[in-house]
């Protein structure tokens, strides 16, 4: 299916929900939602007025959405805030590039580097020595003030969707994969995937040419782009299951085990916020109760437009859960 953008969406339910949506005609990405009564509520894509602000603006956050689940007693993954020198100085800060080299030495290779404030998985990377850490380093600091350094932690991955203290939508997320047809190279079959994804209205935020791809397949696969995949050989092309970079999603709310569901609600509530997005890791079996659970990320405004995309029943599960969303905005009036 097409990609529906969120406002799109919004503007779709107006109707079934009993209130006036207008949206800023020309980019068509911020509107406001009107009551009988005359009651407004905003919204910017997926920002809407549903959490507190402050509540909001910390989950906006990684560094300190981490700190908060920490001291709350929820397991994260080890990791540290590292700044370019140009915020080392703001800040009067020593935790600059050649810092965040040393600490990744004590914590141990691989791990994840990504920006401190970005989503949708933009500009995350897994490094694999040193080297690598540094250059990855360089070139994000060139793009953003505060990067967040993470042990890597192996295991599944999944998103879990919080309204009201309520499970609403629950799936785990999958990196790009290709399958080998021993004929093309890598580079071939990526392109004729991202093809595929673009056909089915999937805007993919991934290039032919990405550095992630091209460090994953060195380190890990030991090959380049032109090698050409075995008949049915699958590669992985990133560690980063993010579905505007081409990942796939696969629906879990009715398998999952209370022991997730009540964590998550409870993590929820007790950062302040009514709505959220959480991502997960477990090597353990979702069905069963939680085992080796680090939690990831919070988003207070989670985007899925992409889960939408995937399909009727996604995007009919996204429909109910923004019913539900501005429902609850009319009942606050």
């Amino acid at each position: 299916m097409e990609i529906i953008k969120t406002p799109l969406i919004l503007k779709s339910l107006e109707q079934r929900v009993g209130c006036k949506i207008i949206l800023e005609p020309k980019f068509k990405q911020a509107g406001s939602i009107e009551f009988e009564n005359g009651r407004k509520f905003y919204f910017k894509n997926t920002s809407i007025d549903i959490n507190n602000f402050g509540s909001a603006e910390v989950s906006r956050d990684k560094g300190y959405t981490r700190y908060f689940m920490n001291i709350l007693g929820y397991p994260i993954p080890k990791g540290e805030i590292f700044f370019s020198d140009h915020w080392c100085t703001v800040n009067k800060s020593n935790n600059n590039i050649f810092a965040a080299v040393t600490y990744a030495q004590q914590l141990g290779f691989p791990l994840i580097v990504k920006p401190n404030n970005k989503s949708q998985g933009e500009d995350v990377y897994k490094v694999y020595d040193a080297r690598q850490l540094f250059n990855v380093l360089k070139r994000l600091f060139k793009k953003h003030n505060i990067i967040l350094l993470e042990e890597f932690i192996q295991g599944n991955d999944y998103r879990l969707v919080v309204l009201d203290n309520e499970l609403v939508m629950a799936y785990q997320r999958l990196p790009i994969r290709l399958e080998g047809n021993g004929t093309n190279t890598i580079e071939e079959l990526l392109s004729l995937r991202l093809e595929e994804l673009r056909a089915n209205g999937r805007h993919v935020s991934l290039l032919i040419n990405d550095e992630r791809i091209k460090e994953r397949l060195k380190y890990f696969y030991k090959v380049t782009n032109d090698y050409v995949p075995k008949q049915y050989e699958e590669i992985t092309l990133l560690d980063n299951a993010n579905l505007s970079t081409g990942g796939t999603a696969v629906d879990v709310t009715s398998a999952i085990n209370s022991g997730y569901v009540s964590t998550v609600i409870k993590l929820i509530k007790e950062l302040g916020l009514r709505f959220a997005g959480v991502d997960l890791i477990t090597d353990g079996n979702i069905k069963e109760p939680p085992l080796n659970l680090k939690f990831i990320e919070v988003n207070s405004s989670p985007g899925l437009s992409h889960y939408a995309s995937l399909g009727k029943k996604y995007h009919r599960n996204v429909e109910n859960l923004y019913i539900k969303i501005v429902t609850s905005l009319k009942n606050m009036v």
